[in-house]
């Protein structure tokens, strides 16, 4: 049986519609819209055509191109006192806290849809209708809430009890109030068949019918009466920008990563120069830990000092860094990925996310608007203060490796802040410590925020009692924390496939 490609996601429903349209015919980038579609159904926290993403893509014998349909901010704004944006407190494994905030006024302009249509208009082999039917399917007939899934959920159930609508979609049936809300139990099957209708609605109208149609009318209608920033002209204006992608060389290949104004692209791309002309020592060793430990701490540095202005990884500033790390002896959060390639060559990384989810489900159309507004990370300046009409900065760093030897892989992960370590680390072990793919997404990780170096289990307690970095914090398991890496990976004949979705995401892979 011939093989068609491969493709590493967050859901097995995922998974499987990238699958099933590439065994149908279908290219890398038709499956990776099918499974966009699907995972803003089966990962309904993580991902929804109320968000924004990015796809990097790399048609067979072209140079690779990045789109970007992230959210934008708002081209106005309206007075605090008519604006909804409520801070709810969501808790983590531990007990930790962290605040965020829902209404429609934490919610950007959305460039799912947008981005889906665009994709397919350039990329894509068949027909829309085809590539959203698995995701229609699911959610009519309702997808099996599994265990991460629920877990999620359980993070962020205060924004899912915010609304009416959202009570609704996420509760129990008769415990759908404010008072007695209960998330939906794992194992119940999950319907949502509003949301269905909104899909089908979309495949006859195209992206017009979010950004000037039905859609959109009851999304700028909601806006206006409950308190949000969006109007008519934020939808209309929207447009998916395409870019050049940084190119960043490594030891054994070439790092294809998002650009600015993401900051998720460069500060990898920095940590990968950084670590390119340094002694690394074997996987594990005292100088890897040291080493990368520093490196990553030094991207929250730079991150700090220079933003995501492509200037990071200027040759000079680079060698400044790395400087400060220096050679010398050693004495001491909501988003989803999708990966897929295939039999002729084309590769495709989509990265989407809806914030943590804003609670508010545009009325009678199953779809949950994001909360990048109301995200700290994304409000450097603090809440209400960004510019008017910017695409708004992201930590998501969909990516490819292109290999010396020919083979390529396809990668990326959620994870908020921790992406820009998750991803250095990976993609370092592919290139700088030879490993298999599997061998990459399952090794052990760490981060470092600030001066607290936190280590998944798996690295030698002795050599980490000796970092120059002491304050620590040791996970007892592997977590959703350090990231979560989906990866597909082709070999230079294009006969031999491998995928690996991260298990501590919940990743499922398929050989198609």
């Amino acid at each position: 049986m011939k093989t068609h490609g491969a493709v590493a996601a967050g859901h097995d429903i995922t998974a499987q519609a990238a699958a099933r349209v590439l065994d149908e015919g279908g290219n890398a980038f038709d499956a990776v819209i099918a499974a966009m579609w699907a995972a803003c159904v089966a990962e309904p926290v993580l991902a929804s055509l109320g968000g924004g993403g990015f796809v990097m893509a790399r048609p067979a014998g072209a140079p690779p191109r990045l789109y970007d349909f992230f959210v934008e901010t708002p081209l106005t704004k309206r007075s605090r006192e008519n604006l909804e944006f409520e801070s709810r407190l969501a808790t983590f494994a531990g007990g930790v806290t962290q605040e965020f905030h829902g209404g429609y006024g934490s919610a950007a302009t959305p460039g799912v849809v947008a981005g889906l249509f665009k994709v397919h208009d350039d990329l894509a082999k068949l027909p829309m209708a085809q590539l959203a039917e698995p995701a229609i399917t699911a959610a009519r007939d309702g997808v099996k809430l599994d265990g991460f899934q629920r877990y999620v959920m359980g993070i962020v159930e205060p924004l899912l009890a915010f609304s009416t609508e959202s009570r609704k979609v996420f509760g129990k049936a008769g415990k759908t109030g404010e008072d007695s809300f209960q998330l939906l139990d794992e194992g119940t099957v999950h319907r949502q068949p509003d949301l269905a209708e909104s899909i089908e609605y979309l495949v006859r109208s195209g992206a017009d019918g979010f950004y000037h149609g039905d859609l959109g009318q009851a999304l700028i209608g909601a806006c206006k009466e409950y308190g949000g920033y969006l109007r008519a002209q934020d939808l209309a204006d929207y447009r998916v920008l395409l870019r050049d992608p940084l190119l960043v060389s490594g030891r054994k290949g070439r790092f294809v990563l998002n650009a600015p104004p993401a900051s998720g692209g460069v500060l990898v791309g920095f940590g990968l120069k950084l670590a390119r002309d340094m002694a690394l020592g074997s996987f594990g060793s005292e100088r890897h830990l040291e080493a990368v430990s520093r490196i990553i701490h030094a991207t929250g540095l730079v991150r700090g000092a220079h933003g995501a202005s492509s200037a990071i990884l200027a040759d000079e500033l680079c060698e400044r860094y790395r400087l400060m790390i220096g050679e010398r002896p050693l004495s001491q959060q909501g988003t989803t990925h999708i990966s897929v390639v295939d039999q002729d060559g084309n590769l495709a990384a989509a990265t989407i996310s809806n914030g943590s989810s804003s609670g508010r489900i545009v009325p009678q159309t199953g779809i949950m608007m994001n909360n990048m507004l109301g995200e700290a990370d994304l409000a450097p300046d603090g809440f209400h203060n960004w510019p008017c009409g910017v695409r708004m900065t992201s930590m998501m760093t969909p990516a490819l490796y292109l290999g010396d030897d020919g083979a390529s892989v396809a990668l990326g992960s959620g994870g908020s802040n921790r992406i820009r370590s998750t991803m250095l680390q990976v993609l370092l072990n592919i290139d700088a410590f030879d490993m298999t793919l599997h061998g990459a997404v399952c090794a052990p990780r760490m981060h470092v925020e600030d001066d607290l170096l936190s280590v998944e289990p798996g690295f030698d307690q002795a050599l980490l009692n000796r970092l120059s970095l002491e304050n620590q914090h040791r996970w007892e398991d592997e977590d959703m924390f350090f990231g979560g890496v989906h990866a597909a990976k082709v070999s230079a004949d294009g006969k031999t496939f491998s995928a690996v979705g991260d298990t501590r995401r919940n990743g499922h892979q398929m050989i198609g």
